[in-house]
């Protein structure tokens, strides 16, 4: 059998890692030098939102055989509103690195994979389903996808981001939510270390030219005083993908949706994608039954998604002080209910 899989990032690492468990050896392409983000950041696993999931690290390693070695755990959530404020602290997931340093996730998976990548490949799609049985599209974007017709953006984005020097919880991430700032969309910060961290701004259907305008509105507001040490931005989209295979090609990772509109995060499911892929193949199976609880997650995300674009600064505290309040964050954070699902069809 033979496979081709586009992108050696972390849904496609993942991807041939458990094709190589099944005795399949692809081939792997990469356009860019080396795999991984080309910043350094630090992502989030949070379990609220992967409910049942109680533990993704553990889950990872027991479904898909991939061992990762988390930054840190998450222990407190703060989240801040023009108007209101409050924390939620237990065991509420992980701190992971990205980027392209020995410890980032990319690199972790990349350790595990036998087959060499053949780095700075543009590769064709289409000449490549001719040539292969099949080929796995994890190259992160959505050109393909949507050159194929299987993709419809759900939220447009555009990032900019810094490493800050000052002083971190290494435990606690910080979360704001302003819309005189970031629109509809949020910041986050998440420490490298008790010197440094990852600080984020999203902004809704934001482009390269007003980014800078936003990102500068947000220090002001704010009122930081962090040193920063480097900066960067980039377009960030989420999409709805139907099909997830068309003919012998197949979509993992963001080429195939999976990253969930609320927040932006996409490790867990990048890697689950990558490997359901890979054994859709193998034991061949169809690749859209083994994607259904994936899919069921990204649809409640989508849902209250489009209740978040319509939310005033207003709505953003009424929403804080909802979560943030005793009886609630214990309900919502010491029992393994589907939040997401339930919230997005509350709202």
């Amino acid at each position: 059998m033979r496979v081709a899989i586009i992108g050696a990032g972390v849904s496609g690492l993942a991807c041939a890692h458990e094709l190589e468990r099944h005795g399949v050896k692809p081939d792997i392409y990469e356009q860019r030098p080396r795999s991984g983000d080309l910043v350094e950041h630090v992502g989030v696993l949070l379990q609220v939102m992967n409910r049942p999931v109680k533990d993704q690290i553990e889950e990872i390693k027991e479904s898909c055989h991939i061992s990762i070695k988390p930054l840190n755990l998450v222990n407190k959530v703060t989240m801040y509103a023009p108007r209101a404020s409050g924390s939620i602290c237990g065991k509420l997931g992980y701190l992971i690195k990205r980027g392209q340093g020995v410890d980032a996730v990319e690199n972790q998976l990349f350790s595990l994979v036998k087959t060499p990548v053949r780095y700075n490949f543009r590769a064709d799609c289409a000449a490549l389903a001719r040539k292969y049985d099949y080929v796995i599209v994890a190259s992160g974007t959505y050109d393909i996808t949507k050159i194929l017709g299987c993709w419809e953006d759900v939220y447009k984005t555009w990032l900019m981001g810094a490493t800050v020097l000052g002083s971190f919880e290494t435990d606690e991430i910080k979360m704001w939510l302003n819309t005189e700032y970031a629109k509809s969309g949020y910041a986050y910060l998440t420490p490298f270390n008790h010197e440094s961290a990852s600080l984020i701004l999203v902004v809704s259907n934001a482009n390269r030219k007003n980014i800078v305008d936003y990102w500068k509105k947000f220090w002001q507001i704010e009122n930081f005083t962090f040193k920063i040490s480097s900066l960067w931005d980039w377009e960030h989209v989420s999409g709805f993908v139907y099909p997830h295979q068309v003919g012998n090609i197949l979509f993992a990772g963001n080429a195939g949706g999976f990253m969930e509109p609320v927040l932006g995060f996409a490790l867990f499911d990048a890697i689950r994608s990558g490997v359901y892929a890979a054994r859709s193949i193998v034991e061949g199976g169809k690749y859209e039954d083994y994607l259904a609880r994936l899919k069921e997650n990204i649809w409640a995300s989508i849902k209250l998604r489009k209740v978040l674009n319509r939310f005033t600064n207003k709505d953003y505290d009424h929403l804080i002080a909802i979560l943030t309040a005793p009886g609630i964050k214990q309900f919502v954070y010491n029992t393994n209910l589907d939040i997401i699902k339930h919230l997005a069809g509350i709202l």
